[in-house]
Parts: structure tokens; C-alpha cells; sequence
């Protein structure tokens, strides 16, 4: 695709990817009239199984990882349910994301230490749904492994009912997820070569894997797909920079990095110069603006591109941002921008089966390609 959007050269980079594979997912809610209730989850990725059969244990329900510290040995044999929600108050989506998230990512840790066998964690989403949201999570190696998995908020609601009830006798948790070895995998990587200083690099960027809940389709598909359009749409105004303007297609984003890791290391990173990375890992709604960490002159340089943008309604330039594949390139002094687009539908999808391409509206993945080709332009010309 990059070859026909016209880029002047298209080539491959091996990067060794992590391979962690899902496998059956199960849960059941026993109650103490006897009656059993499937409940929708799906592991986190990276977690281990649980043995043959699962595992059986009562359940206790937590918001915080101060709670669980004041668990003590209440803890010990049971599977923390970590229930704190997504803050529908936040006006900012991804503020609310923040705030949540740390129960997904450390929540199997944390219950660790203090003797839980297994964790269940709500989904970190606003939608009410069916839909278990999945996302990567960490062990320490110091603390022993426990399996982790996320239930819908749908279930989450009322296993959380259930327990203030006290009609939960046990849950039942199967989980058969791996870790392989390590597999090959590849960056790709297209490039328009600038005509005055060739070896000074724009890189606009995205992720080519996703989780494999849905499709990917707003993560990060519509980055994949912005970011090949920029180059078609530099080429299709036969146009040339003066710098490099290149796209980077990088692998294993979700769990793990390598792509970014592997991007960052390259030997020809010595010879040149990544003046700026635009990231576009947000979804594909409608642009409204670029996130930018930097120091505070260069971001008033990318600030004064804001009346450019206004033709997209993508002017808004705020301090911050940036994004996680290119955040490796921070140590080269890199300036780091990530597109901000209408945030309020993303977590909706994010990590779910509800992630799939009817819900990308083509006029709006249009509109944040050519807010990324206008900056990626710009700085392409003036520098930094």
C-alpha cells in the first residue's frame, strides 16, 4: 500500500515480537440459591492460565489497591474483583482512562502480594455492555503470577449487586492463555526522500497490531491508514519536502513495544536526524488538534502551525501528548506529537469486539490524514 501510495522507497525491518496467545475463557457465578450465571470476560493479555479446571474461590470486591493492602489475609485464596468505574464526569475520555487503568495493569500484582489466587477486573470503559474490554497487564517477577481476566460492565454491575446481597457463594475462572517464544515479525516503512536535507527525518506513525477482541479497526487501523495516506496525499500535489517525510507501520505496539524498541536501536538512527514523530493512535474520529512534548520554544514553533490546521478544525495545539511507539525516539531529542482526535466515542470500542470498521466514518479518517500531512508538511519545510 505504501508502494501505491507513492512513496519514493518501501522496505522491511525485522523486530522479534512477544507471542501470547488466548485460548478458552470462561467464568460462572455461583449463587446460594445454587443457580449458576455465566459471566462474559476475557483474559488480560499477558496473563497466565489457570490450571485444568480453573479456579473456584470466593470473591471480594475492591476499588482501590489501597483496599486490598487493608485486606491483609482476608485476601489469601480468594480472586480480588477490582470494580472501581470509568468516570463518565471526566470531559476528557482518556483523563478517565487514566484513572482507571492502573487496576487492569498492576491489579494482578497488587492482589498477589496480599495471597489472592486470581482477579477479575471491570472492563475500563463508559459503555454499559455485553462486551469484555481487554489490555495488557504486568507481573513482577518477584511476586508470584496470578491469572487475570476482565468482565464486562454489564457483569460487573451485577456481580457487584450480587455481593452486597451476599448471595455469591464462588466464582469459577477458566483461563488457558500463553506465552510462546518470541516470533519474527516486521516495521514497515515508506519514505518521500527530502530534497535538502534528506537525512532530517518527519516520521508520521501508527501500529499495525491490535488486540484480538475486534478488528483493530480504530486502534490502531485508522493510524495505519492516515499514515499512508500522507504520503499519497504529498505525492498526489507532486509535491517534494525538503526533508524526509516517512512512515513508520510499527509491529507490536499492545504488549510488548518491540516495534518501537527496535525502531529506536536502528543502526542508521547514528546517521540521521528524527526531527519530529506525529503519532496517530487515538482512533478516527474527527481531528481536533496535536498533542506536543517538547521543550517550550519548539512548541511554540509547532503552535504557530495552529492557523494552518483551522482548515480541518484541527488548530487546537495543546502541551503534552506524544504517543507510545514513538515515545523510544524522546532520548534523540525528537519532538514527540500525537493527533488528538474527538476522543468521546473511543473507549466505547477500545479493545473489544466493538472495535470493527463500520464504526470509522470515512470523512473523519480523511480529515486527520490531512491534518497530519498539513504539520508533517510544514515542519518538513521550515524545521524546527
Amino acid at each position: 500500500m505504501l508502494k501505491n501510495a507513492g512513496a519514493d522507497s518501501v522496505w522491511l525491518e525485522p523486530v522479534m515480537i512477544t507471542h501470547w496467545v488466548r485460548g478458552e475463557e470462561k467464568a460462572s457465578l455461583k449463587l446460594v440459591n445454587k443457580k449458576k450465571i455465566d459471566l462474559s470476560i476475557c483474559a488480560l493479555g499477558g496473563s497466565i492460565g489457570t490450571p485444568k479446571g480453573g479456579i473456584r474461590a470466593d470473591v471480594i470486591e475492591v476499588k482501590s489497591f489501597e483496599e486490598v493492602k487493608q485486606l491483609g489475609d482476608k485476601a489469601k485464596g480468594k480472586i480480588l474483583f477490582y470494580n472501581r468505574p470509568f468516570d463518565r464526569t471526566n470531559v476528557n475520555p482518556f483523563h478517565a482512562y487514566g484513572g482507571a487503568v492502573n487496576q487492569r495493569t498492576s491489579g494482578a500484582i497488587e492482589a498477589a502480594k496480599v495471597g489472592a489466587v486470581a482477579v477479575l477486573v471491570r472492563s475500563i470503559t463508559p459503555a454499559l455492555d455485553d462486551e469484555p474490554h481487554t489490555g495488557m497487564m504486568r507481573y513482577v517477577d518477584s511476586i508470584p503470577h496470578i491469572p487475570a481476566a476482565a468482565i464486562s460492565t454489564i457483569d460487573a454491575e451485577l456481580l457487584s449487586k450480587e455481593l452486597k446481597k451476599g448471595n455469591v457463594v464462588s466464582i469459577n475462572i477458566i483461563l488457558s492463555c500463553k506465552t510462546l517464544p518470541d516470533v519474527p515479525s516486521y516495521n514497515v516503512i515508506g519514505e518521500i526522500r527530502g530534497t535538502e536535507k534528506p537525512e532530517e527525518i518527519v516520521l508520521v506513525g501508527g501500529h499495525l497490531d491490535s488486540w484480538d477482541k475486534g478488528t483493530g479497526a480504530h486502534d490502531d487501523g485508522s493510524g495505519i491508514v492516515q499514515s499512508i495516506e500522507v504520503i499519497r496525499l504529498i505525492k498526489s500535489v507532486n509535491v517534494k519536502p525538503k526533508r524526509t517525510i516517512r512512515a513508520v507501520l510499527y509491529a507490536n505496539e499492545e504488549n510488548g513495544l518491540k516495534g518501537g524498541y527496535a525502531y529506536a536501536a536502528r543502526e542508521n538512527n547514528k546517521k540521521e536526524k528524527h526531527i519530529a514523530a506525529i503519532e496517530s493512535d487515538a482512533g478516527g474520529t474527527s481531528p481536533r488538534g496535536f498533542g506536543v512534548e517538547t521543550d517550550s520554544l519548539k512548541f511554540e514553533n509547532i503552535s504557530s502551525y495552529s492557523s494552518l490546521l483551522e482548515i480541518v478544525d484541527a488548530g487546537k495545539i495543546r502541551k503534552g501528548g506524544g504517543g507510545v511507539d514513538i515515545s523510544t525516539l524522546e532520548q534523540f531529542g525528537t519532538i514527540l506529537i500525537g493527533l488528538s482526535p474527538d476522543p468521546q466515542r473511543y473507549f466505547d470500542y477500545h479493545h473489544s469486539h466493538n472495535d470493527t470498521i463500520d464504526k470509522v466514518h470515512p470523512r473523519e479518517l480523511e480529515l486527520g490524514a490531512i491534518a497530519i500531512a498539513i504539520l508533517a508538511w510544514a515542519i518538513s519545510q521550515d524545521g524546527i
